[in-house]
């Protein structure tokens, strides 16, 4: 279902040596975020994890802690020899709730970053709404840049979107991001407003990476720009859904572990493959794992990309 190269791609294993590289990763304390930071700081990334309190994030760093350890030990002969030693990881506030929020917390991350390691190579949009997205990579993305152009460096910014932007209002050829009036007619009539709402967010996030590295690349960087779909993946978010205990026992049936879930991040994030292949990765939409595949028609309209860009950036001079 899946694909062979799925089976085959193994973070552990897979990933290279990331000793010196800083990675960013939001919405990390649980889920696909969480098991993505583990085997980026295995790697030996310098991983700072997102989360929205205090104790989430003190407790997610522990038990990662622990886990590296054991991960470290059982399979640390994957990497150089077993010589290779994994990163560190540290929590830091991080809400996108709002673009007030994703702005402040971007911002107190630079404040530690910028007068630490100086350097962002990798961001990874995990908790990933269209606006609140848009802020906190825009806040970063001065040091990315400025990381971009330092002798062999790899920076990516990869951020998750969902196959189910394809449904209902995705399968349309016909969306106006002129306004944002315009943006909230599409799903208001609806019959289940809030998964329409999800899926519009999920194609917005592809739209703006499309449109991000569009303007990347006309100004020379480097960066590489990738959105992917996790695949179906069983986590505690099932347990928001209505129905939760039926949702979940469904989900935990069908659907892949959570650590498999980050494959595809961690792929995008740190494979080898990407960079020695940039041109063909720049943009791209991935499905599991690391297949490139067309996104929903409409998301490659490039003066829709432009329109959502600039009435993304009005809003956002007036809310973040």
């Amino acid at each position: 279902m899946f694909g062979f190269f799925e089976k085959k791609f193994d973070p552990t294993r897979d990933l290279g040596d990331l000793q010196g590289r800083v990675v960013v990763v939001t919405g990390a304390n649980g889920g696909i975020g969480y098991s993505t930071a583990k085997f980026l700081a295995f790697a030996g990334a310098t991983v700072f994890l997102g989360a929205r309190t205090e104790e989430k994030g003190r407790r997610a760093v522990e038990s990662l802690t622990r886990e590296l350890s054991e991960l470290g030990g059982k399979d640390g002969n994957l990497r150089d020899g077993g010589q290779a030693r994994p990163g560190t990881v540290e929590w830091f506030w991080c809400d996108i709730a709002t673009p007030e929020k994703a702005r402040r917390s971007a911002e107190g991350l630079l404040e530690r970053v910028e007068g630490k390691e100086g350097r962002l190579d990798v961001l990874v949009n995990n908790a990933a709404n269209h606006f609140g997205t848009f802020q906190f990579t825009q806040t970063l993305l001065p040091l990315l840049i400025k990381t971009s152009e330092e002798p062999g460096s790899d920076v990516r910014i990869v951020s998750l979107s969902s196959d189910v932007h394809r449904q209902g209002l995705g399968a349309s050829s016909i969306i106006n991001f002129k306004t944002l009036d315009e943006f909230k007619k599409m799903y208001e009539n609806e019959t289940v407003p809030w998964m329409a709402r999800y899926g519009v967010s999920k194609l917005a996030v592809i739209m703006s990476s499309k449109a991000l590295q569009r303007r990347l690349t006309a100004s020379n960087s480097k960066i590489i720009c990738i959105t992917l779909h996790p695949g179906l993946v069983y986590t505690t978010n099932h347990l928001r859904f209505p129905f939760a205990r039926v949702v979940g026992f469904i989900a935990w049936l069908f659907f892949k572990p959570q650590d498999e879930g980050a494959y595809n991040s961690c792929f995008a994030a740190a494979s080898p493959v990407v960079r020695q292949e940039e041109e063909k990765y720049k943009g791209a939409y991935l499905m599991p794992v690391g297949r490139i595949t067309d996104p929903a028609r409409v998301a490659l309209n490039e003066d829709v990309q432009d329109d959502l860009w600039e009435t993304t950036e009005r809003y956002l001079k007036d809310h973040a």
